[in-house]
């Protein structure tokens, strides 16, 4: 990755000292707590995220009959297989300078039904289209994209413009009502409003890839952990209390360092090459784009996503683990949490996953950050690849220790942690969306302003040797 042009980019979490804050209660000896919801004054004064989640950035184009508009979304997640569905998330209740209600952007997107979301390397472009969005107010959208200076063409299947230097686009449509595999019904409406958010659910049309990543000439790097160091000592020691066991018929990768393509990853399978980009055109009905291999039914696609660690206490008793790449933050106020659970019975990459039972009995889960160290690595490899059914014991066999906590599992090793009530699920096709309200917020005590999580929320691409 090229630091020289990321890190510009750079952001670091927390810009505080959790011990100088009153908002911040020490409890034990290794943990400050910050608890929710905060008061809408507050929020006025400063609107940021109380805590950190490591969230990608994309930039959104959408059009209707009259104007096309541009907007910037923070944390786009894909929350859903098949169909296979990106969740935006847009704020609709003001709250701040930085928070105010997306009404024109919105009003375009629900009234043209379609948006196109972009990647573009770190650098120029990047900045043009920043300083659009931050200069042109949501009054003028329609002048924020001739104010970037960039060159534009028509998207492949909608009417929203695609950016021409854009490396990597998602061309989606909003979902309609329909049903899922066992004859559920999904979407009757395209989104969900919670609190502050309304949070738009769109079925993807067509990808398009920049054909020298597409053929293997460049590469998209994307580190999708945060990196930290500990200054205490990492957590206690732990000592496994049965063989670990892994499903051998299959097992899940997982890299913080990733590359697309790679020889890890599936390629990118083209329909044709228009403009300089591999595009990718979806079948139409999501048992049409079903795959039942687990290779295949991969994302087709690079998506930039990081990994929640999705705690929650089972029935039996047991702490449970499951890292979750489709997580993210969704609303604002009061503070939610996404998070995507397989519900349907496809292949063993995607099936009805043990969490599920808790999740629906409990409505508690936890959300810890988990960040670049072997440790954590090996546990996400671990916790991903085997069940609850199959180890009660499987956090402690994927070598982090557990801290009891009323409201749920607790890893000591983790920077951040998140305690989280379900208070909507969303029912999506083959996965469930569990938007999860945040009560409160606990970080090491090693986290601080002196020694922060540092986080890049653009992919790179590099030129392959």
């Amino acid at each position: 990755m090229s630091k020289e042009k990321l890190d510009k980019y750079l952001y670091k979490w927390p810009y505080f000292n959790p011990s100088e804050e009153k908002s911040w209660v020490k409890e034990g000896d290794s943990q400050f707590v910050r608890y929710l919801p905060e008061k809408k004054e507050e929020l006025e004064i400063d609107s940021r995220w109380p805590g950190f989640f490591p969230s990608p950035i994309c930039f959104v184009t959408t059009s209707d009959s009259e104007i096309t508009a541009l907007e910037k979304v923070v944390g786009a997640s894909i929350v859903n297989r098949f169909p296979y569905i990106i969740a935006l998330s847009f704020c609709i209740e003001p709250l701040s300078k930085r928070h105010y209600v997306r009404s024109r952007f919105m009003e375009t997107l629900e009234k043209g039904e379609t948006v196109c979301v972009h990647y573009f390397e770190p650098g120029d472009d990047i900045d043009a289209v920043m300083r659009a969005i931050n200069e042109v107010s949501d009054d003028n959208i329609d002048k924020r994209i001739e104010f970037t200076g960039l060159a534009t063409r028509k998207a492949k299947t909608n009417d929203s413009p695609v950016f021409s230097s854009a490396y990597m686009v998602y061309e989606a449509k909003l979902v309609k009502p329909g049903k899922d595999f066992s004859g559920n019904p999904i979407f009757e409406k395209p989104y969900t409003d919670f609190g502050s958010h309304r949070i738009y659910y769109l079925e993807i049309e067509a990808i398009q890839l920049r054909e020298d990543i597409s053929n293997g000439t460049s590469q998209i790097h994307w580190k999708a952990l945060p990196e930290w160091e500990p200054k205490n000592q990492l957590q206690n020691e732990v000592v496994a209390t049965t063989t670990p066991l892994i499903d051998v018929k299959y097992q899940k990768g997982y890299s913080p360092n990733y590359f697309f393509p790679s020889k890890n990853t599936i390629g990118f399978e083209y329909d044709t090459i228009e403009n300089g980009m591999a595009i990718k055109v979806l079948p139409q009905l999501p048992e049409d784009q079903v795959e039942v291999d687990n290779d295949r039914a991969r994302w087709p696609c690079f998506f930039p996503s990081s990994v929640g660690m999705i705690t929650t206490w089972d029935s039996s008793g047991a702490p449970n683990l499951m890292p979750c790449g489709s997580t993210t933050i969704l609303v604002r106020h009061p503070l939610c949490i996404g998070v995507c659970v397989s519900y349907a019975e496809i292949n063993i990459r995607y099936a009805p996953r043990g969490s599920i039972r808790a999740l629906n009995e409990t409505k508690k889960f936890g959300c810890g950050v988990p960040f670049i160290n072997d440790t954590i690595v090996d546990a996400i490899k671990y916790a991903g690849n085997i069940s609850i059914d199959s180890d009660l014991n499987k956090i402690v066999n994927a070598g982090l220790e557990v801290e009891k906590n009323e409201w749920s599992p607790v890893l000591p090793a983790l920077p951040i942690h998140f305690d989280c009530e379900v208070v909507d699920i969303v029912r999506l096709g083959t996965h469930f969306l569990y938007i999860g309200e945040v009560k409160a917020i606990r970080v090491r005590e090693d986290v601080n302003q002196e020694n922060p999580l540092n986080w890049y929320p653009y992919p790179d691409v590099l030129v392959n040797n």
